[in-house]
């Protein structure tokens, strides 16, 4: 099993911002592309980051 550094998207749909951690992928590139089914269809990427540290960080500053 190869350890993969996470991945954290937070995205904001019909309004709402959401957050998910990615931890199965080497590079952010398949979740910026059109064509991409990691997200849902419609949602606006508000920030992306690598590493451990950014899903709680944009938990806290997203999610109310």
């Amino acid at each position: 099993m190869i350890i993969r550094t996470p991945i954290a998207v937070a995205y904001k749909l019909n309004g709402k911002n959401y957050v998910k951690e990615f931890k199965d992928l080497r590079c952010p590139d398949p979740l910026i592309t059109n064509r991409s089914t990691k997200l849902p269809s419609g949602s606006e990427i508000l920030e992306i980051g690598q590493g451990k540290k950014f899903y709680q960080q944009y938990k806290k500053k997203y999610i109310k």
